[in-house]
């Protein structure tokens, strides 16, 4: 977990692994079990959560529910394509889940307004609490990784373990040069850039990838850039 001062190394790790990643995203494994316990049915439908329609996947039918949260700009096939394919779908139901105005929850159009952090967290607990889970885990990570860590803090009582990595809890000076180095979608590799723009086109990765960078920016103009 991101320590307060710590923010610059992790963003700029965050960065790089954002260019760098393929469409497969993260690769973490949660207990594997034997190949004969992997199911391969998928659920993919929309919900309604706070006057909008989110899209979620879901899969497994254990006990444990957990909660995927992707990082900026992401959905849950594009960052957790691997563990909604491999995880215990014994042990676990697997719920992942495109923010509002990402992957297939468009519309509507993604906005960053100084609160959308929050929103974010409320929109991911409600949509939990939607699909009747009454307690859950969340995996989380990048703007996820924040989404959950405030998820948690909220709703304590709902929340049964969390994992987050890529995480940052403030915004200097410094993390602002970084982000605007990616504002031009153009400069991104190849392989970063394809498969957001097969999954918005590149008009709108364009434009969120740079209100992106202006939302997360505007943190650094608070106390201590605090999240």
């Amino acid at each position: 977990m991101a320590r307060p001062g710590s923010g610059g190394g992790l963003l700029l790790r965050r960065l790089l692994s954002q260019l760098s990643r393929s469409a497969q995203g993260a690769t973490l494994r949660i207990s594997q079990a034997p190949a004969a316990s992997y199911g391969t049915s998928v659920t993919s439908a929309k919900v309604e959560v706070n006057g909008v329609r989110l899209h979620y996947q879901q899969t497994g039918s254990g006990s444990h529910a957990v909660l995927l949260l992707p990082g900026m700009l992401g959905s849950g096939q594009t960052d957790f394509g691997p563990q909604l394919k491999s995880m215990n779908k014994q042990q676990f139901t697997v719920v992942a889940w495109d923010p509002r105005g990402y992957g297939k929850s468009i519309p509507p159009l993604r906005d960053f307004p100084a609160d959308f952090f929050e929103r974010d967290a409320k929109d991911a607990v409600d949509l939990m609490q939607a699909l009747k889970f009454k307690k859950f885990s969340l995996l989380g990570w990048s703007d996820g990784g924040i989404t959950a860590l405030i998820a948690a803090a909220k709703n304590p009582n709902l929340i049964h373990k969390m994992v987050v990595w890529g995480a940052n809890p403030s915004v200097s000076e410094d993390d602002v040069k970084l982000y605007n180095a990616i504002r031009d979608v153009s400069k991104w590799s190849e392989r970063a850039r394809q498969p957001m723009e097969e999954m918005y086109g590149h008009d709108y990765f364009s434009k969120t990838c740079a209100a992106w960078v202006d939302g997360i920016s505007q943190f650094a103009q608070k106390p201590n850039g605090c999240i």
